[in-house]
């Protein structure tokens, strides 16, 4: 006799459970290849959870990566889950990711119709399971602008390793760094264009835009090159006229991996900061927040960081 007349019930939670596990799978795609390990990177939280159903209820509109736990019951959310930064092994973990990949760049979201600025989330290694968030600038020269570096407040301190400056901190909102890997990516036979900014606290800004910017990958300690026309109302301090302050070609360098151009002086375990030094610089957008004493964010129009409210280093595609 078939079940569903021997066992109406149980018959009845089969099929529930069955359209349950559809639904899921329609929004998000299971990625094997992280069963049973765990991470803290990106982490939103952790809660105790009974279902499989309830945890994915948890991440929408919340994250873009959850891991459900069925062995204690446990849903882990996170903005992204990347394979390199599973730190740990505990059985019964496995993972879930939206099941859509979004725009590798602001570029994209602007030419999809988002002309707005403001923060949207993108892929830049096209794979569903890393999303990270920025600030996309829809308005200057055209729109279409990736903030790689953004800071707007003290909130979020850059005095950072090496790992953390790789693999990108901080929240989107207020103050970030995305991350040397992915810089290195989005620059990666392209040579987009370089915006970088800084506004005063009276509301003037600043700007200087620079038509070439690269960064090598880690082996070569993301070194930096960027290549004219420079133009703005800055001025061209990061290809500085003075050897020492010129950053051109300068490794990128943080206060737990020394690789600026002296040996006679640490540039980034004095000034508590990842950046690209020489001896030392002209520019540098890293600097200690106020009341910290900020040395010489853009030398001579900012000769010290009292006034800066906000910092952007942009790039978009020629």
């Amino acid at each position: 006799m078939p079940i569903c007349k021997e066992y109406p019930l149980l018959a009845f939670y089969i099929l529930s459970i069955s359209m349950l596990v559809n639904a899921i799978a329609q929004l998000y795609t299971t990625e094997t290849e992280f069963d049973d390990l765990k991470s803290e990177t990106k982490l939103i939280s952790e809660d105790d959870s009974e279902s499989l159903s309830d945890c994915a209820f948890q991440c929408k509109h919340r994250c873009h990566c959850f891991g459900f736990n069925s062995f204690v019951r446990k849903c882990r959310l996170h903005k992204y889950c990347l394979m390199d930064e599973m730190g740990s092994t505990e059985p019964g973990w496995k993972y879930y990711c939206a099941g859509y990949t979004l725009p590798k760049d602001c570029q994209e979201n602007y030419n999809n119709g988002h002309t707005q600025s403001g923060i949207y989330g993108i892929s830049p290694y096209r794979k569903r399971c890393h999303v990270v968030y920025v600030f996309c600038d829809m308005v200057t020269n055209g729109g279409g602008w990736t903030a790689i570096q953004r800071r707007s407040s003290g909130s979020i301190t850059f005095d950072r390793t090496w790992v953390d400056y790789k693999r990108g901190f901080g929240e989107a909102e207020t103050a970030y760094w995305i991350g040397n890997d992915i810089i290195h990516l989005f620059t990666k036979n392209i040579n987009p264009y370089l915006y970088v900014s800084i506004t005063l606290n009276n509301g003037t800004t600043y700007y200087q835009m620079y038509d070439q910017f690269s960064v090598s990958d880690e082996a070569d300690k993301y070194r930096l090159t960027l290549a004219g026309p420079s133009q703005g109302t800055l001025g061209d301090r990061m290809l500085s006229e003075i050897p020492d302050a010129n950053l051109y070609r300068m490794s990128f360098s943080t206060p737990d991996q020394d690789n600026d151009g002296t040996t006679a002086y640490d540039c980034a375990g004095t000034y508590q900061t990842g950046w690209w030094f020489n001896y030392c610089h002209h520019a540098l957008l890293n600097g200690r927040w106020y009341p910290q004493y900020w040395y010489q964010p853009w030398y001579p129009v900012i000769p010290d960081g009292t006034e800066v409210k906000e910092t952007l280093m942009m790039i978009k595609p020629h």
